[in-house]
Protein backbone atom coordinates (compact mmCIF):
# COMPACT_ATOMS: atom_id res chain seq x y z
CA UNK A 1 0.00 0.00 0.00
CA UNK A 2 1.01 3.61 -0.44
CA UNK A 3 1.39 6.81 1.56
CA UNK A 4 0.01 7.03 5.09
CA UNK A 5 -1.50 3.55 5.01
CA UNK A 6 1.87 1.94 4.46
CA UNK A 7 3.73 4.19 6.85
CA UNK A 8 1.36 4.07 9.78
CA UNK A 9 -0.26 0.66 9.67
CA UNK A 10 1.95 -1.85 7.90
CA UNK A 11 3.34 -3.15 11.19
CA UNK A 12 0.03 -3.20 13.08
CA UNK A 13 -2.50 -4.72 10.70
CA UNK A 14 -2.68 -8.41 9.78
CA UNK A 15 -1.76 -8.96 6.15
CA UNK A 16 -5.29 -9.88 5.05
CA UNK A 17 -6.78 -6.80 6.73
CA UNK A 18 -4.15 -4.53 5.20
CA UNK A 19 -4.97 -5.98 1.78
CA UNK A 20 -8.70 -5.52 2.37
CA UNK A 21 -8.11 -1.91 3.38
CA UNK A 22 -6.14 -1.29 0.19
CA UNK A 23 -9.06 -2.68 -1.85
CA UNK A 24 -11.49 -0.52 0.10
CA UNK A 25 -9.48 2.62 -0.59
CA UNK A 26 -9.79 1.97 -4.31
CA UNK A 27 -13.52 2.68 -3.98
CA UNK A 28 -12.88 6.16 -2.57
CA UNK A 29 -11.74 9.00 -4.84
CA UNK A 30 -8.23 9.91 -3.70
CA UNK A 31 -8.16 6.89 -1.44
CA UNK A 32 -4.43 6.28 -1.74
CA UNK A 33 -3.76 9.71 -0.22
CA UNK A 34 -6.13 9.10 2.70
CA UNK A 35 -5.28 9.67 6.31
CA UNK A 36 -5.91 6.41 8.21
CA UNK A 37 -6.48 6.36 11.96
CA UNK A 38 -7.36 3.77 14.56
CA UNK A 39 -10.00 4.69 17.14
CA UNK A 40 -9.10 4.58 20.81
CA UNK A 41 -11.04 1.33 21.14
CA UNK A 42 -11.93 -1.09 18.36
CA UNK A 43 -13.80 -3.59 20.53
CA UNK A 44 -13.31 -7.31 20.79
CA UNK A 45 -14.62 -8.48 17.42
CA UNK A 46 -13.68 -5.86 14.81
CA UNK A 47 -10.86 -4.07 13.11
CA UNK A 48 -12.10 -0.48 12.79
CA UNK A 49 -10.26 2.29 10.95
CA UNK A 50 -11.22 5.90 10.28
CA UNK A 51 -10.46 7.17 6.78
CA UNK A 52 -10.22 10.89 6.00
CA UNK A 53 -10.02 12.24 2.45
CA UNK A 54 -10.31 15.96 1.73
CA UNK A 55 -12.40 16.54 4.83
CA UNK A 56 -14.77 13.59 4.28
CA UNK A 57 -14.63 10.71 6.74
CA UNK A 58 -15.48 7.02 6.41
CA UNK A 59 -15.26 3.91 8.55
CA UNK A 60 -13.64 0.63 7.51
CA UNK A 61 -14.86 -2.46 9.38
CA UNK A 62 -13.61 -6.06 9.20
CA UNK A 63 -13.94 -8.93 11.67
CA UNK A 64 -10.96 -9.95 13.75
CA UNK A 65 -9.62 -13.44 13.24
CA UNK A 66 -9.98 -14.49 16.87
CA UNK A 67 -11.58 -17.23 18.85
CA UNK A 68 -14.82 -15.86 20.30
CA UNK A 69 -15.27 -18.43 23.04
CA UNK A 70 -14.46 -15.99 25.86
CA UNK A 71 -16.91 -13.39 24.59
CA UNK A 72 -19.55 -16.01 23.83
CA UNK A 73 -19.22 -17.51 27.33
CA UNK A 74 -19.62 -14.09 28.92
CA UNK A 75 -22.72 -13.27 26.87
CA UNK A 76 -24.17 -16.76 27.39
CA UNK A 77 -23.90 -16.32 31.16
CA UNK A 78 -25.45 -12.86 30.94
CA UNK A 79 -28.38 -13.91 28.74
CA UNK A 80 -29.01 -16.92 30.93
CA UNK A 81 -29.24 -14.62 33.95
CA UNK A 82 -32.16 -12.83 32.26
CA UNK A 83 -33.97 -16.09 31.41
CA UNK A 84 -33.72 -15.28 27.71
CA UNK A 85 -31.79 -18.42 26.76
CA UNK A 86 -33.97 -20.77 28.81
CA UNK A 87 -37.11 -19.40 27.15
CA UNK A 88 -35.97 -19.96 23.57
CA UNK A 89 -33.62 -17.05 22.95
CA UNK A 90 -30.18 -17.15 21.38
CA UNK A 91 -27.56 -14.85 19.88
CA UNK A 92 -24.72 -14.93 17.38
CA UNK A 93 -21.91 -12.82 16.00
CA UNK A 94 -22.88 -11.71 12.51
CA UNK A 95 -20.32 -12.00 9.75
CA UNK A 96 -19.75 -8.93 7.58
CA UNK A 97 -22.24 -10.07 4.94
CA UNK A 98 -24.92 -10.51 7.61
CA UNK A 99 -24.21 -7.07 9.04
CA UNK A 100 -24.37 -5.49 5.59
CA UNK A 101 -27.76 -7.15 4.99
CA UNK A 102 -29.03 -5.78 8.28
CA UNK A 103 -27.72 -2.32 7.46
CA UNK A 104 -29.44 -2.35 4.07
CA UNK A 105 -32.73 -3.38 5.67
CA UNK A 106 -32.49 -0.64 8.28
CA UNK A 107 -31.61 1.97 5.65
CA UNK A 108 -34.53 0.89 3.49
CA UNK A 109 -36.79 1.41 6.50
CA UNK A 110 -35.44 4.94 6.94
CA UNK A 111 -33.81 4.23 10.29
CA UNK A 112 -30.92 6.34 11.65
CA UNK A 113 -28.00 4.06 10.77
CA UNK A 114 -24.78 4.80 8.82
CA UNK A 115 -24.94 4.95 5.05
CA UNK A 116 -23.27 2.04 3.29
CA UNK A 117 -20.49 3.14 0.92
CA UNK A 118 -19.29 -0.26 -0.28
CA UNK A 119 -18.96 -3.81 1.00
CA UNK A 120 -17.16 -7.01 0.10
CA UNK A 121 -17.46 -10.44 1.64
CA UNK A 122 -15.15 -9.67 4.54
CA UNK A 123 -15.11 -5.85 4.90
CA UNK A 124 -17.34 -2.82 4.64
CA UNK A 125 -17.03 0.93 4.17
CA UNK A 126 -19.66 3.03 5.89
CA UNK A 127 -20.39 6.63 6.70
CA UNK A 128 -18.55 8.13 9.66
CA UNK A 129 -21.16 9.21 12.20
CA UNK A 130 -20.29 12.33 14.16
CA UNK A 131 -21.20 12.97 17.78
CA UNK A 132 -20.71 11.42 21.19
CA UNK A 133 -21.93 8.07 22.45
CA UNK A 134 -24.78 7.78 24.91
CA UNK A 135 -22.25 6.14 27.22
CA UNK A 136 -20.12 9.30 27.20
CA UNK A 137 -23.12 11.45 28.10
CA UNK A 138 -24.27 9.08 30.84
CA UNK A 139 -20.80 8.78 32.31
CA UNK A 140 -20.64 12.58 32.51
CA UNK A 141 -24.02 12.69 34.28
CA UNK A 142 -26.13 13.82 31.30
CA UNK A 143 -29.18 11.57 31.26
CA UNK A 144 -31.63 13.61 29.17
CA UNK A 145 -31.08 11.63 25.96
CA UNK A 146 -32.46 8.30 27.18
CA UNK A 147 -36.07 9.07 26.10
CA UNK A 148 -34.84 9.90 22.59
CA UNK A 149 -32.95 6.62 22.37
CA UNK A 150 -36.01 4.70 23.52
CA UNK A 151 -38.19 6.52 20.99
CA UNK A 152 -35.84 5.62 18.13
CA UNK A 153 -35.85 1.97 19.16
CA UNK A 154 -39.65 1.98 19.24
CA UNK A 155 -39.69 3.29 15.66
CA UNK A 156 -37.43 0.40 14.65
CA UNK A 157 -39.54 -2.14 16.52
CA UNK A 158 -42.67 -1.00 14.68
CA UNK A 159 -40.93 -2.12 11.49
CA UNK A 160 -39.76 -5.43 12.90
CA UNK A 161 -36.14 -4.40 13.35
CA UNK A 162 -34.12 -5.21 16.48
CA UNK A 163 -30.76 -3.44 16.73
CA UNK A 164 -29.50 -5.62 19.65
CA UNK A 165 -26.50 -4.85 21.87
CA UNK A 166 -27.60 -1.32 22.83
CA UNK A 167 -25.37 -0.73 25.84
CA UNK A 168 -24.57 2.98 25.50
CA UNK A 169 -21.54 2.74 23.25
CA UNK A 170 -23.52 1.96 20.10
CA UNK A 171 -25.90 4.92 20.24
CA UNK A 172 -24.53 8.21 18.87
CA UNK A 173 -25.90 11.70 19.56
CA UNK A 174 -24.81 14.69 17.48
CA UNK A 175 -24.59 18.37 18.43
CA UNK A 176 -28.26 18.91 17.52
CA UNK A 177 -29.39 16.01 19.70
CA UNK A 178 -30.14 13.67 16.80
CA UNK A 179 -29.72 9.95 17.49
CA UNK A 180 -27.83 7.58 15.20
CA UNK A 181 -27.34 3.85 15.77
CA UNK A 182 -24.05 2.08 14.99
CA UNK A 183 -22.45 -1.38 15.31
CA UNK A 184 -24.68 -4.33 14.49
CA UNK A 185 -22.34 -7.28 14.90
CA UNK A 186 -24.54 -9.08 17.45
CA UNK A 187 -27.87 -10.61 16.38
CA UNK A 188 -30.63 -11.92 18.64
CA UNK A 189 -33.05 -14.77 17.89
CA UNK A 190 -36.18 -16.00 19.63
CA UNK A 191 -38.06 -19.24 18.99
CA UNK A 192 -41.25 -18.26 20.80
CA UNK A 193 -42.84 -16.32 17.98
CA UNK A 194 -43.61 -12.64 17.64
CA UNK A 195 -44.76 -12.02 21.21
CA UNK A 196 -42.73 -8.90 22.00
CA UNK A 197 -39.89 -10.68 23.78
CA UNK A 198 -37.06 -9.28 21.67
CA UNK A 199 -38.51 -5.78 21.81
CA UNK A 200 -38.89 -5.99 25.59
CA UNK A 201 -35.35 -7.32 25.96
CA UNK A 202 -33.86 -4.51 23.88
CA UNK A 203 -35.70 -1.81 25.83
CA UNK A 204 -34.84 -3.42 29.18
CA UNK A 205 -31.20 -3.80 28.11
CA UNK A 206 -30.92 -0.12 27.17
CA UNK A 207 -32.60 1.19 30.30
CA UNK A 208 -30.66 -1.06 32.65
CA UNK A 209 -27.32 -0.18 31.07
CA UNK A 210 -28.11 3.52 31.29
CA UNK A 211 -28.64 3.09 35.03
CA UNK A 212 -25.55 0.91 35.31
CA UNK A 213 -23.06 3.36 33.81
CA UNK A 214 -24.37 6.82 34.66
CA UNK A 215 -22.86 8.94 37.40
CA UNK A 216 -26.35 10.40 38.14
CA UNK A 217 -28.50 7.38 38.92
CA UNK A 218 -31.18 9.30 40.82
CA UNK A 219 -31.70 11.65 37.88
CA UNK A 220 -31.77 8.73 35.45
CA UNK A 221 -34.36 6.85 37.51
CA UNK A 222 -36.57 9.93 37.65
CA UNK A 223 -36.56 10.16 33.85
CA UNK A 224 -37.36 6.45 33.57
CA UNK A 225 -40.28 6.82 35.96
CA UNK A 226 -41.77 10.03 34.55
CA UNK A 227 -40.98 9.78 30.82
CA UNK A 228 -39.73 6.40 29.65
CA UNK A 229 -42.01 3.98 31.48
CA UNK A 230 -45.25 5.86 30.62
CA UNK A 231 -44.24 5.87 26.93
CA UNK A 232 -43.47 2.15 26.98
CA UNK A 233 -46.93 1.46 28.38
CA UNK A 234 -48.63 3.62 25.75
CA UNK A 235 -46.64 1.84 23.02
CA UNK A 236 -47.78 -1.54 24.31
CA UNK A 237 -44.54 -3.10 25.52
CA UNK A 238 -44.70 -6.10 27.86
CA UNK A 239 -43.68 -4.44 31.11
CA UNK A 240 -43.59 -7.69 33.08
CA UNK A 241 -41.08 -9.17 30.61
CA UNK A 242 -38.98 -6.04 30.92
CA UNK A 243 -39.06 -6.31 34.70
CA UNK A 244 -37.78 -9.89 34.53
CA UNK A 245 -35.00 -8.93 32.11
CA UNK A 246 -33.92 -5.96 34.21
CA UNK A 247 -33.95 -8.06 37.37
CA UNK A 248 -31.83 -10.71 35.68
CA UNK A 249 -29.31 -8.14 34.49
CA UNK A 250 -29.14 -6.68 37.99
CA UNK A 251 -28.43 -10.12 39.41
CA UNK A 252 -25.76 -10.76 36.80
CA UNK A 253 -23.83 -7.54 37.32
CA UNK A 254 -24.07 -7.69 41.10
CA UNK A 255 -22.78 -11.26 41.21
CA UNK A 256 -19.23 -11.05 42.61
CA UNK A 257 -18.37 -14.32 40.84
CA UNK A 258 -19.58 -13.32 37.38
CA UNK A 259 -17.08 -13.84 34.56
CA UNK A 260 -15.17 -10.89 33.20
CA UNK A 261 -13.60 -10.06 29.87
CA UNK A 262 -12.23 -7.14 27.86
CA UNK A 263 -15.55 -5.30 28.13
CA UNK A 264 -15.81 -5.49 31.89
CA UNK A 265 -15.97 -2.31 33.94
CA UNK A 266 -14.19 -2.12 37.30
CA UNK A 267 -16.08 -3.68 40.19
CA UNK A 268 -16.05 -0.30 41.97
CA UNK A 269 -18.74 0.81 39.50
CA UNK A 270 -21.20 -1.59 41.13
CA UNK A 271 -20.64 -0.84 44.81
CA UNK A 272 -23.47 1.70 44.93
CA UNK A 273 -25.74 -0.08 42.44
CA UNK A 274 -27.93 -2.37 44.61
CA UNK A 275 -30.27 0.36 45.88
CA UNK A 276 -30.96 2.05 42.51
CA UNK A 277 -31.16 -1.40 40.88
CA UNK A 278 -33.91 -2.42 43.30
CA UNK A 279 -35.74 0.84 42.62
CA UNK A 280 -35.55 0.25 38.88
CA UNK A 281 -36.93 -3.28 39.19
CA UNK A 282 -39.76 -2.01 41.43
CA UNK A 283 -40.82 0.53 38.79
CA UNK A 284 -41.51 -2.27 36.34
CA UNK A 285 -43.32 -4.51 38.83
CA UNK A 286 -47.03 -4.53 37.99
Amino acid sequence: MKSSVQENLKNTLPTDIAQALERALDYLPGGQTAKIEKPESEGLFNHILFITIAGDRYVFRARRDIATEAGDAYMQYMYEATGFIQNGGSFKLRNIADEVDFLKRALAAGLPVPKLIHAAEDWMLIEYVTGKTLFEFLEAGEVKFLPKIVQEMNLAHRQGIIYADRWGGNEMIDDEGNVRMIDFDIEWFYQGGNDGTLEALEMAWTIFNAMRVTSRRDDLLKIVETEVLPSLKVWGYDISKMKNFIEGLCNFYLDPNKPSNNWSFPTTLYISMPEPANRLVAMFAE
